[in-house]
């Protein structure tokens, strides 16, 4: 039964029709503190007109006014991590982020691969016959141009025909190995990857550009006691995903990387550390196993970089 209106000057108690305190419930889906739920937890469907929650590794949908994060391959907007901004700023922002846990990213990536792994074993036998490939080539023709009984030093001399197809190959390697890196991301943002995936690498340019002048970089370190070149190549371990992954120029993707292992440089050496296992295992495994070795590698790292940048991890071929 309807309420009759108040007298007027007066202000009624409640809102007609408006529930009262002891009717008023939260969503049973709802976890404390507006938290989504954890990766696995199954809760309630919503109610009517109530949004559900995220699931693992999503992010919840702006609210009125803010702005939708930046889709796989597109520039971010000011003020994220890697956007663009003013002449003399900076082009990334530090962010902190929860520790990232080595373990569980080869164990997402271990998911990935039974997901989705005749691609990534086609990908990194292409890798292996490419590289082996050049590597015979450039032997067989120094060594066709050296001197009888030069031959233990026949891969230090100086050849130009040699250098041609070392210079050729290893731009060939880095294209396979930035295509790597571009499926990796692909594989976080929860998509299943396709062999013509490895085929297009975007900004693969600045990338290629940003590698020229890390090597150089590391040329020069190595030169000044060598330890100078490894901490130059460990800081750069992630400009291949900024380049690809927020589009950035050469210059601001190895800055961008220098800054992220810097800030988590614990979590980088672990990285490292146990990608060189994996890959040892791999060789071990009648070499065979480097077939699953650098796919996981590859993946496990695409998962550190989104983890530390605070950006998005989704379950393995949730996206389609």
């Amino acid at each position: 039964m309807s309420q009759s209106p108040p007298p007027p000057g007066e202000t009624p108690d409640r809102i007609p029709d408006e529930p009262r305190d002891d009717e008023r419930h939260d969503a049973p889906w709802a976890p404390a503190g507006g938290e989504p739920p954890q990766y696995g937890e199954r809760v309630p469907p919503p109610q009517y007109g109530q949004q559900a929650p995220p699931q693992y590794g999503q992010q919840a949908p702006p609210q009125y006014g803010q702005q939708a994060p930046p889709a796989y391959g597109q520039p971010p907007q000011q003020g994220q991590y890697g956007g663009q901004y003013g002449p003399g700023q900076a082009p990334y922002v530090a962010l902190q982020t929860p520790p990232v846990s080595v373990g569980e990213a080869f164990r997402y990536a271990w998911q990935a691969f039974k997901v989705n792994a005749g691609p990534w074993v086609l990908a990194a036998l292409v890798m292996l016959v490419v590289s082996s490939t050049g590597t015979s080539i450039e032997r067989t023709i120094r060594n066709a141009g050296a001197p009888s009984g030069d031959a233990g030093w026949v891969m230090m001399t100086f050849d130009p025909a040699a250098s041609l197809v070392n210079i050729i190959f290893t731009i060939i390697n880095f294209a396979i190995g930035a295509a790597l890196v571009s499926a990796a991301l692909r594989t976080v943002d929860g998509r299943r990857i396709q062999v013509g995936d490895f085929l297009s690498v975007p900004n693969f340019l600045q990338a290629l550009l940003a590698a020229v002048l890390l090597s150089l970089a590391m040329f020069v370190g190595i030169l000044l006691l060598v330890i100078p070149g490894l901490i130059i190549g460990v800081l750069g371990m992630f400009y291949l995903h900024f380049a690809i992954d927020r589009r950035l120029s050469a210059v601001d993707s190895l800055r961008a990387s220098f800054v992220l292992v810097k800030d988590n440089l614990g979590t980088a050496v672990l990285l490292i550390l146990a990608a060189l296992g994996v890959v040892i295992l791999g060789a071990l495994a009648l070499v065979v196993g480097l077939l699953v070795a650098f796919p996981l590698v590859v993946i496990a790292s695409a998962f550190v970089y989104r983890r530390l940048t605070g950006g998005v991890v989704m379950v393995p071929g949730s996206a389609g």
